[in-house]
């Protein structure tokens, strides 16, 4: 059993979750969120993600969602991922880690 759950679905943003964990060296589990049985519309998913969206992440803190915050949440408290809160750079990467969530990627998708 590890502290995380990542639940995910093939061709959602989970991938680079899985590949941020992955960097980080961070033990984690899977758990595949059913699209074709409407898995992201069952109430236990819904506890975890109350938009029904993919992926989720369980942590010892709660679950988290949305790509960019899991990946913000995950660089702030692993590290190697992103500056430090103060570093001069940070803005720079915030606006590119929220671009590439939001735009590049849904875009991709498509």
């Amino acid at each position: 059993m590890t502290d995380y759950t990542l639940h995910y679905a093939p061709d959602n943003a989970s991938l680079i979750i899985r590949l941020a964990l992955e960097a980080q060296g961070v033990a984690y589990d899977t758990c595949l969120v059913d699209r074709a049985a409407q898995g992201q519309s069952a109430p236990a998913y819904r506890a975890l993600n109350p938009h029904g969206l993919i992926p989720a992440l369980q942590t010892p803190d709660g679950p988290m969602f949305e790509t960019g915050a899991i990946l913000l949440w995950l660089a702030d408290r692993h590290g190697g991922l992103a500056p430090a809160a103060m570093d001069a750079t940070r803005a720079d990467f915030l606006k590119w880690l929220f671009f590439v969530a939001n735009t590049v990627h849904p875009a991709l998708r498509m």
